[in-house]
């Protein structure tokens, strides 16, 4: 039976938010495993010790822009003990051609497919006829030349997938994350999504069975987070979920987080937001200048931003807000404006980040043009959270896109935005502790986890 150890590394640079199950790595697992004769483990933390202990004949590493530099150290630790690397994810996804000699295949697009073909081709390695006709792959010929296929469809029924255990094992957790789609239908010039061609979804009748199977299995669970890029893109299938759950008796017994746009917020879907006993809405609002919110083809205004807070506020829900300063044409002036929002509007909690040129979208081929990154570049310095939990990182090689701000400039408005997050993040702590100080004990426990392995990370690493 073959052995394949998943791994998605983490730069552990930032914060424990990137700490989560890699979710497209446990549809693979599932769906293969249903498949094929095999065994798939996914494994939080890869280094040689781990490789000595688990034997596998195939590891699988999962990467995104910031986390190309660890990728390509982890595949260089697996070539040298003679195994074979398949690696996936945005970053090979949009520039395949940067995959390394230590890196036997790539897989572009959703893996599912692709990767069960892969295995039940292999055989201590794939020939270059076991690949000429599979779609989504990047691969040597036999002598040495890179062939890169388009990426895989992305046209699947997602309701075919097995319904993997998306918490590996952990009894003690009561949060489970989900994504009950892929993709998303807007052009942000800053966002990694927009490699997905179409959006598809799991339907609610799967969704739900989906959260029965783990509540069944895991009786400690009581929050729901639903990691889709934008959760209410069809109003009738909410409504559809709701009423589903609510039919299982589910809205009583857990609460939910969502994503979505502030223009998707009124009052008829906060009203049946409520009756899902959602909680929590998240927002990528961006931006608190109109003309940013142009620049960055967000398709929304500030008054429309405003309106949904005040909406959220209004009927009792928990709020938090993404924002991005730093854009290349924002003066001092524009940030002046997305700080005065931020103090103005009823929020409770927010993110504030630079702008990150990601490989694929609008910002990564301006930075291009202006020569801030290239294809060689220490990937690390994309880290998204990096600037937002230290912010003196944009005094060093982070990359800037801002034309008009120096990086003292910078420095100092991510200071001012970062005590405002800490003064609101405060604040609803203390009303979490009040309300559900429960919530506050197991953030504590996924802090020391992620501590824990970060520890682990920086003394291999040595």
């Amino acid at each position: 039976m073959l052995k394949v150890l998943f791994n998605s590394p983490c730069n552990f640079y930032t914060s424990s938010e990137l700490l989560t199950v890699p979710i497209g790595l446990s549809y693979i697992k599932s769906f293969c495993e249903t498949n094929f004769a095999c065994e798939i483990k996914i494994v939080p933390v890869l280094d040689r010790r781990v490789l000595e202990e688990e034997k596998p004949d195939i590891v699988g590493i999962s990467c995104f822009a910031a986390t190309y530099d660890r990728a390509k150290a982890l595949a260089r630790l697996c070539k040298s003990n003679g195994l074979t690397v398949v690696v996936g994810g945005e970053q090979i996804t949009t520039l395949p051609h940067l995959m390394t000699e230590d890196m036997d295949v790539g897989v572009r697009g959703e893996g599912e497919y692709v990767f069960l073909e892969l295995l039940k081709r292999f055989n201590n390695g794939w020939k270059t006829s076991d690949l000429n006709n599979l779609p989504g792959l990047v691969y040597r010929r036999d002598g040495g030349d890179l062939t890169i296929g388009n990426p895989a469809p992305t046209s699947m029924n997602l309701d075919e997938l097995p319904i993997p255990d998306f918490l590996l094992g952990n009894e003690n957790t009561d949060l489970l994350c989900l994504m009950t789609s892929r993709g998303c239908p807007y052009r942000c010039a800053f966002c990694a999504t927009g490699w997905h061609q179409s959006v598809h979804w799991l339907s609610p009748e799967r969704l739900i069975e989906t959260i029965v199977y783990h509540l069944e299995k895991y009786p400690r669970l009581r929050r729901v987070k639903f990691w889709d890029d934008l959760f209410t893109v069809k109003y009738k299938r909410v409504e559809r979920i709701v009423e589903l759950l609510e039919a299982k008796g589910l809205t009583g017994h857990l609460a939910f987080t969502i994503c979505t746009r502030a223009d998707h917020i009124n009052e008829p879907l906060l009203q049946l937001l409520k009756r899902m006993n959602c909680t929590h809405v998240s927002l990528g609002l961006e931006s608190g200048n109109d003309k940013t919110l142009t620049y960055i083809n967000k398709k929304c205004t500030v008054a429309t931003n405003r309106r949904a807070l005040e909406l959220l506020a209004a009927n009792n829900f928990d709020s938090e807000s993404s924002f991005i300063v730093g854009f290349p044409e924002e003066t001092d002036e524009d940030i002046q404006q997305t700080y005065d929002f931020i103090k103005q509007v009823p929020i409770r909690k927010i993110q504030v980040f630079l702008p990150i040129p990601y490989p694929g979208t609008q910002l990564w081929q301006y930075a291009m043009n202006r020569g801030l990154v290239s294809e060689n570049m220490k990937w690390e310095t994309l880290d998204l959270i990096a600037t937002m939990a230290d912010p003196s990182s944009v005094l060093k090689d982070f990359v800037i896109l801002s034309e008009k701000l120096s990086r003292e400039e910078l420095y100092r408005w991510l200071v001012k935005l970062r005590r405002i997050r800490k003064w609101k993040t405060f604040k609803f702590a203390l009303i979490l502790l009040v309300k559900d100080p429960f919530v506050i004990y197991q953030r504590l426990k996924r802090e020391i986890s992620f501590y824990t392995r970060k520890l682990l990370y920086s003394h291999n690493a040595k």
